[in-house]
């Protein structure tokens, strides 16, 4: 069966309207639009919680409050209205605020619309209700304190949880002596043995692996906080549906790299039987520089293949596919006295002597556009937020990756708020490189405080404060592409399972859902 790879995200999560005031309608409508321009499958979370001060102390409420029900009304509608089988699928669903602190962070998503809003205090009890409703309950950030807010694995079903969440803004639940930390909730943290994702696998249970973000923020697909791979037919939500119940899902944590992997006649999430020696094949692709690609069976790293190293860049006059990430952002912070404007950004990327193949948008922030022109010229219109501070807030820059053919004298022309930059491939895959706006920055200098560039002493202040655009290296084809095969000649009598782990150079992850091996 041929599938089809699709990205999601099942976890942007939308607060009651007493949270984000009379905007809340105008703010739902707009995920839904970013939505349709920037991922496949949208899974819609209302929040049906609030905090309130009980005698100084801050509290959040648990369970059925006053005008739920009428919130979750209009979330309905707006998951009908949007869902546009073949451009957008949509899934109503909620964050249950029953006693989760007890049971652990479960999303629950209904396969149709005319479901009712469930804030049922007993997970079992809830387990009961979607089975007679067609939903599906997904564990959310399962790595904290079981009884404190931690998947509770005792209680767990395979139909009615297919699907648990490996990463989130939160961090990685993965397990405890495994990659990428959990500390990003100070409150909840630390990550302790128990729930983690490791712990349900040991369990021997069957669960499709994805991550997702838990953005209040109101931005589906937010880069840098999780999202999933969905292999399906089709983009409808029949297609996405069967391939929840079917683990056919892998997480990432932001860039969207592409994950192929399975054994002989059985693809990730699937059980298979086999006699004697497992042979596995795995495939990547990258966004930027891949790193390593670690196999794992049973909780366990059998083989490790790092790629970092193994590539070497083209020969002059080669030519070859490349990755070339430009990100914009930095600009003035408050600290220094500015005052910090949403900064938009147009533009356009040309090729001469190449060919541009695909972009990638590593978006976190609503608005921002990018589309293929022609087979040389893409446009572009981005839009980054202020910076708070000096601290780093990759969060509040914004990358798109544009996939370029040539060799090292294929010329990249980049244009930006009307200045013009050109390098070559060559030069990108050898450096990166900065430009910094600083006839914007001077200009703030003297429209916000009525300074000329004589009256300042430090000239920290224009780098500091001014917006940038960097051209990161271009990372040829072998850098970001890797596949290998791999025989298991020593795995256990009975049931193993095994998941790939992907690490890319800057910090971005994936993770597939494991196939499991009757031996």
């Amino acid at each position: 069966m041929a599938y089809q790879l699709y990205w999601g995200d099942l976890h942007t999560q939308f607060n009651p309207s007493r949270v984000h005031g009379e905007g809340w309608q105008e703010f739902v409508e707009t995920a839904f639009r970013e939505a349709a321009e920037y991922i496949d499958i949208f899974g819609f979370v209302y929040y049906p919680a609030f905090g309130y001060s009980h005698r100084g102390v801050q509290v959040e409420s648990v369970g059925m409050r006053p005008g739920f029900v009428e919130d979750f009304e209009y979330a309905r509608q707006m998951v009908k209205k949007y869902n546009e089988p073949g451009r957008l699928v949509t899934f109503l669903g909620y964050e249950w605020t029953g006693d989760r602190t007890r049971w652990g962070d479960h999303n629950v998503f209904y396969f149709d619309d005319n479901n009712p809003l469930d804030l049922t205090m007993d997970l079992p009890e809830l387990y009961e209700n979607l089975r007679q409703r067609r939903g599906i309950a997904i564990p959310h950030h399962t790595g904290y304190q079981v009884g404190e807010r931690g998947k509770d694995w005792d209680c767990w079903d395979e139909e009615l949880s297919p699907l648990a969440e490996i990463f989130s803004c939160h961090g990685s639940s993965e397990g405890c002596n495994t990659p990428f930390s959990m500390d990003a909730n100070a409150s909840m943290a630390p990550r302790v043995s128990g729930g983690t994702i490791q712990d349900g696998l040991a369990r021997g249970y069957r669960l499709g692996i994805i991550a997702s973000g838990d953005n209040p923020g109101g931005f589906p697909g937010q880069w840098g906080t999780g999202l999933m791979g969905v292999y399906a037919e089709e983009l409808t939500r029949e297609a996405v549906w069967e391939a929840f119940q079917q683990r056919r899902v892998y997480a990432i944590t932001g860039d969207r790299i592409r994950l192929d992997f399975g054994a002989k006649d059985c693809f990730m999430g699937q059980v298979c039987h086999c006699e004697g020696p497992v042979d596995l094949h795995v495939a990547v692709v990258g966004t930027q520089a891949l790193d390593r690609i670690e196999l794992i069976r049973n909780n366990q790293v059998i083989y490790s293949h790092c790629h970092n190293g193994r590539w070497q860049l083209p020969a002059p006059g080669q030519r070859t596919k490349v990755k070339l990430p430009v990100e914009f952002g930095w600009g003035p912070i408050p600290s220094y006295g500015f005052v910090t404007p949403v900064r938009h950004w147009e533009g356009k990327l040309r090729v001469s002597s190449g060919a541009l193949h695909s972009i990638e948008g590593c978006f976190s922030y609503p608005g921002n556009r990018v589309e293929k022109n022609s087979s040389v010229e893409s446009s572009f219109h981005v839009v980054t937020e202020p910076r708070r501070g000096s601290v780093v807030d990759t969060c509040r820059r914004q990358t798109i990756v544009f996939e370029i053919e040539g060799d090292s004298a294929t010329g990249v022309q980049l244009a930006v708020n009307g200045k013009s930059y050109e390098f070559s491939l060559g030069d990108a895959m050898t450096s990166s490189r900065v430009y910094a706006d600083y006839d914007q920055v001077k200009q703030n200098v003297r429209e916000q405080f009525g300074l000329s560039e004589d009256e300042i002493e430090n000239r920290d202040v224009y780098w500091h404060n001014a917006y940038k655009v960097k051209v990161h290296h271009a990372i040829p084809q072998a850098g970001y592409i890797a596949s290998f095969d791999y025989r298991d000649e020593a795995a256990p009598s009975g049931r193993n399972f095994y998941y790939i782990r992907v690490s890319q150079l800057n910090g971005q992850m994936a993770w597939s859902s494991p196939i499991w091996i009757e031996q």
